[in-house]
């Protein structure tokens, strides 16, 4: 959308590209259906250079028939009455608005190189299609797509080229516009195509020109003027292969592209004869298809070759995270929860039982005389002993049972759904285990290591907190040690 400001800048400003009366009473005349074509060239005869043009166009071999037009009637009939109209407006701009650059401001030959190249490129498109379309309203829209340009660069002066910037990365003039303006130059263009009365059609494929097509391989007139001013770019601008990689999805196969470029250079010459403007220098079109197809494939490797950087980075970040993660939750040498972990997760259990008043058991177990084994067999056969407790402690937990490693030889089983009779069987179970499994083998020797333990549960004790749950079951492993170690403590107990 034009904002207020640039609206009223247009509005105030009386020099803006504009159109001779004939040419708009032309306009006016060619919407008119009833309109007959004497009142159409009466209009145009008005302008004799215009008319020369009309003439030696009719009369070129793109148009040329078995004898010369001779009349301006016989060039309007040969040419098409909307084609008419189009070269008539674009003469009449480029005659009034200039077509050579200007010290300081927009180079307006340029402008008119692209502006003519996407003209007839929209229409050799619009014909390579299988569906009929209005190629002369397609080849109108596309050479004022534009348009907007010259009306910015009247109200702006020499700051609008430095806004612009380089016209040969046109789809970057855009944005560049709009961040220093507020608006694009399209908008401006179809807001100048309403001011001469053109259709709302035409004013609308203005507006969208810079758009992408939303279809891949059936095109409408709106697109094929979206895709033209790409086609004159990859005539026109440095950075072809860029050009040609953003439109290859809709060029269809490769030998129609091949004919489509020719066919526009083919045509380029006689239409900018008539505007005195100097066609873009030939390409070789099967060469820069070909160039074009090789720096696709490259930058396709390419793009693979970072996706799988990308990916190898990604797994790479990934195990890093899972170590991460498990250094956090797990103890690094019994591979059962740390510390840290298993209060996080005896709150959490300790907040859900109390609010939804289940059962919940806490076993604290200490493994006895653990001191004496690092002291007479060393510390490695003392970790032996703790890894082999620790696969003891998970083969036999139950179901949803939680353990973990408290530090030391200290080790802690959460019991979610356990009372306090459950889980003193429980407790006692695992005694009984330590009393027949040894811990540690090697050599002819043979550990076996008994623990103290202590029970607390919601139902044998009034908590408040985790903390005081937590104290309990601990001050109750120290009385299973004080009486004689090897045992099971519950039921109540003062700390």
């Amino acid at each position: 959308m034009i904002n207020n400001a640039l609206r009223e800048s247009l509005d105030a400003c009386h020099e803006l590209p504009s159109l001779p009366s004939a040419v708009l009473r032309v306009i006016e005349l060619a919407q008119d259906p009833d309109a007959r074509l004497q009142s159409i060239i009466e209009a145009l005869q008005h302008d004799s250079a215009l008319t020369a043009r009309l003439i030696s166009l009719a009369n070129t071999v793109y148009y040329a028939q078995s004898r010369s037009a001779e009349t301006l009637r016989e060039a309007v009939e040969r040419l098409g009455m909307e084609l008419t109209v189009s070269l008539a407006l674009g003469f009449s701009l480029a005659r009034s608005y200039g077509n050579t650059s200007k010290p300081e401001g927009l180079d307006l030959h340029y402008y008119w190189q692209r502006s003519l190249t996407s003209a007839v490129a929209a229409q050799e498109l619009a014909r390579s299609l299988p569906r009929k379309l209005d190629t002369d309203s397609i080849f109108t829209a596309a050479l004022l797509q534009d348009i907007g340009m010259l009306a910015l660069d009247t109200i702006e002066g020499p700051a609008y080229a430095e806004i612009v910037g380089d016209l040969g990365r046109h789809d970057e003039v855009s944005h560049r516009e709009r961040n220093g303006l507020g608006a694009d130059h399209t908008e401006v263009g179809a807001w100048l195509a309403a001011s001469w009365g053109l259709s709302q059609r035409c004013r609308d494929w203005i507006r969208r020109s810079h758009d992408y097509p939303a279809q891949m391989r059936i095109l409408c007139g709106s697109e094929c003027v979206m895709l033209s001013g790409r086609l004159a770019d990859l005539l026109l601008a440095a950075d072809q292969e860029q050009t040609l990689a953003l439109i290859e999805p809709w060029l269809g196969e490769e030998e129609g592209r091949a004919a489509l470029l020719e066919n526009i250079q083919s045509r380029l010459p006689m239409i900018a004869e008539l505007f005195d403007v100097v066609p873009p220098e030939r390409v070789d079109s099967e060469r820069l298809l070909f160039e074009g197809k090789q720096t696709l494939l490259e930058r396709n490797l390419k793009l693979h070759q970072q996706v799988d950087q990308q990916e190898n980075e990604l797994k790479r970040q990934r195990k890093l995270n899972a170590r991460l993660d498990r250094a956090v939750r797990f103890d690094t040498l019994t591979g059962l929860y740390n510390r840290q972990y298993l209060t996080r997760l005896f709150m959490a259990h300790f907040s859900k039982a109390q609010r939804e008043a289940l059962p919940l058991a806490l076993i604290f177990i200490d493994l006895d005389h653990f001191k004496r084994i690092n002291d007479e067999h060393g510390h490695h056969h003392g970790d032996v002993a703790l890894k082999s407790f620790a696969k003891l402690l998970h083969r036999v937990s139950q179901n949803g049972m939680i353990v973990g490693r408290f530090g030391g030889e200290e080790f802690i089983a959460i019991l979610p759904g356990h009372n306090l009779k459950s889980a003193t069987e429980f407790a006692n179970q695992l005694c009984a285990h330590l009393r027949t499994e040894p811990l540690v083998r090697y050599g002819e020797t043979t550990l076996f290591v008994t623990a103290s333990i202590g029970v607390a549960s919601l139902d044998g004790g009034d908590f408040e907190t985790p903390d005081e749950m937590l104290r309990t079951a601990d001050h109750r492993m120290y009385l299973s040690k004080r009486e004689g170690r090897d045992r099971v403590t519950s039921g109540r107990s003062s700390l």
